[in-house]
This record gives structure tokens, C-alpha cells and sequence, in this order.
């Protein structure tokens, strides 16, 4: 059975109501936008306190950046896991080793047109890999096909490596009993638009089950 996360944006105006009556998910996902690294910019991050301090779960940090190492300070005792994009020029294995010393996992979100061979060399030092299946930076988009190759290629180094995947962006009913290999299926519109939130979580849940 998948563990499904709870995608939301780190907006201006914010409101813990919009979780207030889902159940069953595993992990809030919160996306962080600079308007660099992307265009949109949310980044409101008083959004991880107040999760932080209402949800026993389990808190993924998105971070659409260009310097994520300005945010750790800023959220890490908010956090469970704190994912930065592999196609970022800092020094990546920097901020991994800024993360592990605060005693949290780490992990990478790779764009669409990045190539996993790109986070190979890393594997060993991170939790968590981060599919998108949208281009980033903002909800509503479709799901592109070849993540399902994708996922299914990483997947074949999880016998080697102890790491997470988790795809994000478009993901519906329907593809998502195609993610077999996925452990983490992160949702927004899906969930949080559905007329049955609660059972589409459940659904999700199950996806990969009788297929």
C-alpha cells in the first residue's frame, strides 16, 4: 500500500482549515516558491510552525529555491524531511551535510527533463528522491507520461540504496496504479478538489493492490 502526502503551497493566506477534515494520508507536503527557481513565489514560511504545531504527521519540505541553504535554519525544527532540486548550482552535498547535522532527512525533487543518472552519485546520502511528473511551480498541470519509466528505472537501484520515491504533479486515479514502484504518491488538486477527498485518499492508497 502507497503512503499518500498532502500537497500544499506555502501562500500568503494560508489556513490550516484546508487539511481539517481529511483522513488516512501519511505526510504533508509543503511547497516553498522563491519566484526565482520558478516563477510563483510562496513562501510564507510560518506555514510549518502552524502544521507543526496542529499535525502529528510527518512534514515534507518542497523547496522550489535557488539557495535552499538559507532555508534551513528557518524551518528545519519544523520538518521531517527537507527535499532541494537537484538542477540547483550550489554545493549540493553542502547542503545534505547542513541537514544530517540537524538530525533530519534530506532528499532530492528532480524536474521532468532531468535525468536520473543526475542523482546516481547521491543516492547513498539522501532519504528520499522527489519524481515530478509536472513541470514546477504550480498545480492543475497534467501528468507527463515517461514518469512512469522513470520511476521505474530508479527503482532498480533501491536493492543497493535505502531511499524513498515519491512522485508529484497531475497524479490521478488512474495513473497513479501505474506508479507501481512508487512508495509516496504527493496529491494537491486530486484531493483537495475531489467532491469525496477522504475516499480519493483511500483510493490512492490502494492503487497498486489487484492490479
Amino acid at each position: 500500500m502507497k503512503k499518500i502526502a498532502v500537497s500544499i503551497h506555502a501562500t500568503d493566506d494560508f489556513t490550516v482549515d484546508i487539511l481539517k477534515e481529511l483522513e488516512g494520508f501519511d505526510y504533508i507536503h509543503v511547497d516553498v516558491m522563491d519566484g526565482k527557481f520558478v516563477n510563483n513565489t510562496n513562501n510564507n514560511l510560518n506555514v510549518f510552525k502552524i502544521l507543526k504545531e496542529t499535525y502529528e504527521l510527518p512534514i515534507i519540505a518542497h523547496l522550489m529555491v535557488i539557495n535552499p541553504i538559507d532555508y534551513i535554519e528557518k524551518i528545519v525544527h519544523y520538518i521531517d524531511i527537507f527535499l532541494f532540486h537537484i538542477e540547483i548550482d550550489n554545493n549540493k552535498t553542502k547542503i545534505i551535510n547542513e541537514v544530517r547535522k540537524k538530525h533530519k532527512k534530506v532528499g532530492f525533487a528532480v524536474n521532468p527533463e532531468t535525468h536520473i543518472s543526475e542523482i546516481i552519485p547521491y543516492l547513498k546520502k539522501i532519504d528520499l528522491v522527489l519524481i515530478m511528473s509536472v513541470n514546477p511551480g504550480w498545480a492543475g498541470q497534467k501528468f507527463i507520461p515517461n514518469t512512469i519509466e522513470k520511476v521505474n528505472k530508479l527503482a532498480e537501484y533501491k536493492m543497493k540504496y535505502d531511499f524513498l520515491i515519491d512522485v508529484d504533479g497531475g497524479i490521478n486515479l488512474e495513473n497513479a496504479k501505474l506508479l507501481k514502484n512508487t512508495d509516496i504518491l504527493s496529491s494537491s488538486s486530486a484531493i483537495l478538489k475531489a467532491k469525496n477527498p477522504n475516499n480519493t485518499i483511500k483510493l490512492l492508497k490502494e492503487s497498486d493492490e489487484n492490479n
